[in-house]
């Protein structure tokens, strides 16, 4: 049996605490300049999801198109059986947004 849903709520506060996390980290590593803060907003989303699905999530990447100006960069993440399906999370540069997909 599949695990149940989280309600809206707790999708909303999951958005909420990824926002932040990454307008903290964007606030830190924005001094390196904007072609490190493109490196390293690959391998932190991938920090990101490693961590929520060590705490019961199993988030896989959908899709990725990166870019060198980390504003244009957009990952698609969900935890369905296929892409798109589940919850999802779609990240643009530095922000999130966490919805859930077709069941």
């Amino acid at each position: 049996m599949p695990p149940p849903r989280p309600s809206y709520a707790e999708l909303l506060d999951l958005q909420e605490t990824l926002n932040a996390q990454l307008k903290d980290a964007y606030k830190r590593e924005q001094v390196k300049g904007e072609a490190h803060l493109a490196d390293f907003l690959i391998n932190f989303i991938e920090q990101l999801i490693g961590d929520l699905n060590s705490q019961g999530w199993s988030f896989g990447r959908c899709e990725y198109s990166g870019d060198v100006n980390f504003k244009n960069s957009e990952q698609w993440w969900s935890d369905g059986k296929d892409p798109g399906e589940g919850n999802i999370i779609h990240f643009i540069g530095f922000s999130a947004q966490v919805m859930q997909g077709i069941t």
